[in-house]
């Protein structure tokens, strides 16, 4: 289930909103973190949406140059998880939920495409794709089994679908 060997879990994951993400849900951001994998959260900086990487002709914004960004916030070897308000692409995908760089320590989801009527739900599907990206940097791969948080999501749905959790087989790969 892992990558590449997974890394020791970090003390702490400093979060960074992008934009403007509601305040209380990036609180509950850290919350799943901290029960799902054991790793304390820390506010770090709100930063404005970053024009660098913006993309005009998809109306959309970079997700490479947001994590290049977000890697020079790393402090003591913290990862950083980035919280953004606003659309994501690779340049190979129409459009991405989240995206993460282990080697630089950084990963980053959005919420303009979790967005429901029902703010609970909202919340469930940012604490899902929360522990989803950081398990990237933790060295797990995508998961097999349905209900694993580590299961791709390529819409809101899929979310909904999945727990918050990690499976077993995604604890016994990160020892915990």
């Amino acid at each position: 289930r892992a990558e590449v060997r997974p890394l020791v879990s970090p003390g702490a994951v400093l979060i960074v909103s992008l934009g403007v993400p509601p305040p209380r849900l990036v609180s509950d951001v850290a919350s799943a973190l901290r029960e799902v994998l054991a790793v304390a959260a820390r506010p770090g900086p709100t930063l404005e949406r970053p024009r660098y990487a913006f993309n005009e002709g998809r109306g959309q914004y970079h997700t490479s140059a947001i994590l290049r960004r977000l890697a020079g916030f790393r402090a003591a070897g913290a990862p950083v998880l980035g919280v953004a308000d606003f659309a994501l692409f690779v340049p190979d995908a129409p459009f991405v939920i989240g995206d993460a760089d282990r080697d630089a320590g950084a990963a980053l989801f959005s919420l303009s495409r979790l967005g429901h009527a029902d703010p609970d739900r909202v919340r469930r599907r940012a604490q899902v794709e929360a522990v989803h990206e950081m398990g990237h940097l933790l060295g797990l791969s995508h998961c097999a089994d349905y209900r694993c948080a580590m299961v791709l999501t390529r819409e809101a749905a899929d979310a909904d679908r999945k727990g918050p959790g990690l499976c077993a087989g995604c604890r016994t790969a990160l020892g915990i």
